[in-house]
């Protein structure tokens, strides 16, 4: 072998090697780096499992605290029917001591009772006047008596009312700032969440696009980046609907961001909600539903297929996923609407 071919196939080696290392190790720090990127996707996903469970959890004490907030609403009520009751007869019997205090200052009712006695014309019919002039003073003691007693009846329930509403103010603040601490939570988590999912797919991409140069494949280079534009497209097109618009009159219309397919049931249980609200159903405008704040954020406006436009403001027990439990004025209307799937449309504010 002369010299010129010997130097020929070292310099042919050393270029194998140069380029080989020269793929080799961006490779390699790509493939670390997407082990780590996948790593901390576990990391993350572990802790949302984690945060599920507390979720649950929270769900279970603001559907208790829920619960308590109507059992004290019905409470107030029926203080404030018994306080109404109570100052009706007060008033009714303030009136007739009123009444009689004027028809004794009227005359002088000391003689009164004096001449009264004195002009009895026997023992006995003494014996019967004084005990009817007894009689008539001690209903008048008896009115006043119960008129302090009323009174005294008035006060205690008004007591008890203020504390009935202390305490549900107290219930409404804690399940206000429960929820406002779970909706941060869930929002956190899914962020994260989506920003390591993107890195991920972004460094199998890199992985793919680097492996197909490193074996010049041309074509399936091409049919790759062909296929991953048109998976971006089809994302793009699932993701974002913001052009979309729901017609809600001639003059007026509402755009949404996001279609959820969905199991939707009814419930007529007039109350208080889980944020504090009184349940509503209004035609016209926004009516009460209740979700899994996972799925749909709480305070989200939504209009939602053959039902029409709602807040979220309500959580339930068995509200768990891709469910929503629309509320409805009776339970006729609750029965007749069973369990449908239905689109549900996240409106923008």
């Amino acid at each position: 072998m002369n010299k010129k071919a010997l130097f020929a196939i070292m310099m042919l080696t050393l270029t194998v090697t140069i380029n080989c290392n020269a793929f080799a190790a961006p490779n390699t720090a790509q493939s670390t780096e997407l082990e780590q990127t996948q790593d901390a996707k576990k990391d993350i996903q572990a802790k949302v499992q984690e945060l599920d469970k507390e979720i649950d959890e929270v769900l279970k004490k603001i559907d208790s605290n829920k619960k308590d907030m109507n059992i004290i609403a019905e409470n107030i009520k029926n203080t404030q029917i018994k306080l109404e009751s109570a100052e009706t007869d007060l008033k009714a019997h303030e009136e007739l001591s009123k009444t009689r205090l004027r028809a004794m200052y009227k005359s002088d009712v000391k003689n009164k009772y004096l001449e009264i006695i004195l002009s009895s014309s026997s023992l006995s019919d003494f014996t019967s006047r004084v005990n009817m002039i007894t009689k008539v003073i001690e209903m008048d003691k008896n009115i006043i008596a119960k008129a302090k007693e009323q009174q005294q009846a008035i006060l205690k329930q008004k007591e008890d009312l203020n504390y009935e509403n202390s305490k549900l103010e107290s219930l409404k603040s804690s399940n206000e700032s429960t929820l406002a601490k779970l909706s941060n939570d869930i929002k956190e988590q899914k962020n994260l969440l989506d920003k390591v999912t993107a890195k991920e797919n972004e460094l199998i991409a890199a992985e793919k696009a680097k492996e197909l140069a490193s074996n010049n494949n041309s074509s399936n280079n091409s049919s790759n980046n062909s296929s991953n534009n048109s998976s971006n497209n089809n994302s793009n097109n699932n993701t974002n609907s913001t052009s979309s618009i729901i017609s809600r009159g001639a003059s007026n219309s509402i755009s949404y961001s996001k279609v959820l397919r969905m199991e939707a049931t009814a419930y007529s249980d007039h109350g208080i909600t889980a944020s504090g609200a009184v349940t509503k159903r209004n035609p016209d405008g926004y009516s009460t539903i209740a979700v899994d704040p996972r799925v749909i954020p709480l305070g989200s406006k939504v209009y939602v297929e053959g039902y029409g436009y709602a807040i979220a403001e309500d959580t339930g027990g068995a509200i768990k996923g891709n469910i929503i439990d629309l509320f409805l004025t009776s339970n006729s209307e609750a029965l007749a609407w069973g369990r449908r799937s239905v689109n549900v449309y996240i409106l923008n504010k």
